[in-house]
């Protein structure tokens, strides 16, 4: 691989995994937010604003690129709202750190799986080494705490999650490969979810918008681990297999970890930093990949 390739794939590398610091966000916003508002609604508040703001960056960057096939839209759509929806129901029912490890930790194995049954891309061997080190560091990070506290309907929720995302990594991934510009591809997926999601935000209700922390939670995770994750995330997808990008989208939930335990207090045991550095192996191992 020439030299001006190889500088390409590892600056994809770490765009996906600033993307993956943005995502790290979403829960530690959330819990700082107002309570007793649902998450249902949160998450749609969520995928409409994020949505206006990467119609605003479409403007004002002047983005021209080919319309996005119909399939892969719906897809990627469908996979951005369930993701949004079922990840902030998540988070409420077992915490920022377990909810958000889970949720990504699944994805990796999930959008090798479906890249491999829908469109027969096969994961490299390194891929493989470095899903094994990234999921064996989520384990020993989700585990910390202990079991006696597990949460069945928050784990299901949180898995479901990781196979949404994961059909949004490979739903994107081969409207890119058609030639639809990252960007764009990201904005009309998010355009049409948030057009889906409009019931659910009328029927969770939306009052909480106009008080001064509701609007500013909802600003945070519109504009920094929406509009901003996303485009970093699309950009970076462009010349890597949505498999290795959701190995290093892992980067999430141990930035999640962390602002959990700074901001939130939610103490980290020794085996909880140990499962960070296995995850952050796991990554710088998958980065060498060009």
């Amino acid at each position: 691989m020439s030299r001006v390739k190889s500088h390409n794939v590892r600056r994809n590398y770490l765009l996906v995994i600033a993307a993956g610091i943005c995502f790290g966000t979403t829960g530690t916003t959330q819990a700082l937010g107002p309570d007793g508002i649902s998450s249902l609604s949160i998450g749609s508040a969520r995928l409409i604003l994020g949505a206006f703001l990467l119609f605003l960056y479409i403007k004002l960057s002047k983005t021209i690129s080919i319309p996005m096939p119909r399939l892969n839209m719906w897809l990627a759509a469908i996979g951005i709202l369930a993701y949004q929806l079922t990840f902030f129901s998540a988070v409420k029912q077992t915490g920022v750190a377990i909810g958000t490890i889970t949720a990504l930790g699944s994805v990796p194995a999930l959008t090798g799986v479906l890249d491999y049954l829908i469109y027969k891309e096969r994961p490299s061997k390194r891929w493989f080494s470095a899903t094994i080190i990234t999921t064996v560091g989520i384990i020993v990070l989700g585990t910390a705490n202990g079991v006696a506290d597990f949460d069945l309907i928050g784990f299901i929720l949180a898995i479901i999650a990781g196979a949404s995302f994961a059909l949004l990594a490979v739903s994107s991934k081969r409207a890119l490969i058609a030639g639809v510009d990252s960007t764009y591809a990201i904005y009309k997926i998010f355009l049409l979810a948030a057009i889906l999601s409009l019931p659910v935000l009328l029927l969770s209700g939306f009052t909480w918008l106009a008080t001064v922390d509701g609007a500013a939670m909802i600003i945070w995770l519109a504009l920094v681990p929406t509009a901003l994750a996303y485009i970093l995330y699309a950009k970076g997808l462009t010349g890597i297999k949505p498999s290795v990008a959701s190995t290093l989208i892992l980067a999430e939930p141990a930035t999640a970890t962390i602002l959990a335990a700074v901001v939130l207090n939610e103490a980290i045991t020794l085996q909880g930093w140990l499962g960070i550095a296995v995850v952050a192996t796991g990554l710088a191992y998958l980065s060498r990949e060009v």
